[in-house]
């Protein structure tokens, strides 16, 4: 049974659990996982509308793509916490950076 054949019987299949079937009481201890590390199996994106362009992205491969063409990133782990965290702050360093220019550039102009 190959690929091809799961694809098109795919509402046949029964998903429900056994009436046998009984849940483990206490969780796997690492020593008695398997040593083989199982395939990791990621979905694919739901679609989204850049916010950008506006343009309906659809799927990892627009995703990718759509990164690219704008010169964005996904935010790594982490990130956005400490933006969240230290953003206001950073803000208003930037803010008073900015004001202490200005008035500089001012003051210059008016040879205090």
């Amino acid at each position: 049974m190959g690929l091809k054949n799961y694809s098109t019987n795919y509402d046949d299949i029964d998903f429900s659990r056994r009436s046998d079937y009984i849940a483990p009481k206490e969780p796997v201890s690492a020593s008695k996982r398997s040593l083989f590390p199982a395939p990791m199996i990621a979905g694919d994106y739901k679609p989204y509308e850049c916010p950008i362009t506006g343009r309906t992205i659809d799927g990892r491969i627009e995703h990718k793509q759509n990164l690219e063409q704008h010169g964005c990133r996904v935010h790594e782990k982490g990130e956005f916490e400490d933006v969240k965290k230290n953003g206001v702050k950073d803000r208003n360093a930037e803010i008073d950076r900015a004001i202490d220019r200005s008035v500089d550039a001012i003051a210059h102009t008016i040879d205090i």
